[in-house]
């Protein structure tokens, strides 16, 4: 089911908890049975994250350049500027996992950017 930009934080884990519950990955409705990847923004990372048996990949986004960029929007952290992974090729490796994701948006990121991309 699709979880709105608006929903509260609980009621997303609420239902990532539920999903993997009601798809016999996790054993009982426990949060704390959900195994997660961080960090997953290289491709190699990726790569290793969508090939492992864990519920959740955890990934950093910011446009190419950082602060000043106005580039693609890439897989880093700061105060990393670039990277080997875009954010679509990043969607293109994970989307066909069984995994449920997190991206976390750096404050240098375009919105506007990022919503063509999972649009896309």
């Amino acid at each position: 089911r699709d979880i709105s930009l608006g929903a509260a934080a609980g009621a997303w884990i609420e239902e990532a908890v539920d999903h993997f519950l009601r798809s016999r990955r996790i054993g009982a409705r426990d949060g704390a049975a959900v195994r997660w990847f961080h960090a997953a923004n290289s491709k190699a990372r990726a790569g290793q994250a969508a090939r492992s048996d864990v519920h959740m990949i955890e990934a950093d986004v910011l446009l190419r350049g950082g602060k000043g960029g106005n580039g693609d929007p890439i897989m880093a952290h700061p105060p990393e500027t670039d990277s080997d992974n875009t954010l679509q090729e990043w969607l293109e490796e994970i989307v066909n996992t069984n995994k449920g994701i997190k991206l976390d948006f750096k404050r240098y990121l375009k919105i506007k950017i990022v919503v063509y991309c999972l649009h896309s």
